[in-house]
């Protein structure tokens, strides 16, 4: 869409001068859900987690909800990647103890959990700059 704008003189009413302006609708993404991932914290998980550990984060991704939020038990992880429960809970429990998740409240029977606004981030940017300024947890690296 494209408009005209135009400068008129408020004392005299006299036309100053004028300008085309574009103005594009905000563009959608194509994906239905996506997410923003920080690069560098894709090569410390690359370099530090196990196989069965990444196999659990993108399960634990997959299911990423607004503010970073993730509810899924355990058991439905376990069974959507046919693994051992007991191998899931080891993984859960690395990701805990690397910060690349945070431990959320309980949600009937099983814990929910967040995503480390540092690793990655869904939802506006303003409310990710607020979870960047309150400080929820840090990630070391960056520099390669």
């Amino acid at each position: 869409m494209s408009k005209r704008f135009t400068q008129v003189d408020a004392s005299t009413g006299e036309e100053v001068g004028s300008f085309v302006a574009v103005i594009r609708p905000k563009q959608k993404s194509a994906f239905q859900r996506h997410f923003t991932m920080n690069q560098d914290a894709l090569k410390i998980l690359a370099k530090t987690l196990t196989g069965e550990q990444f196999k659990v984060l993108m399960i634990l991704l997959a299911d990423l909800d607004y503010e970073n939020y993730i509810q899924v038990a355990q058991a439905d992880i376990a069974e959507s990647i046919d693994m051992q429960k007991t191998n899931v809970s080891r993984s859960v429990k690395v990701l805990l103890d690397l910060g690349v998740i945070l431990l959320g409240p309980k949600v009937g029977r099983s814990h929910s959990y967040r995503l480390n606004p540092e690793f990655g981030w869904k939802g506006t940017v303003a409310n990710h700059k607020k979870a960047l300024k309150n400080g929820l947890s840090v990630i070391n690296g960056g520099k390669n």
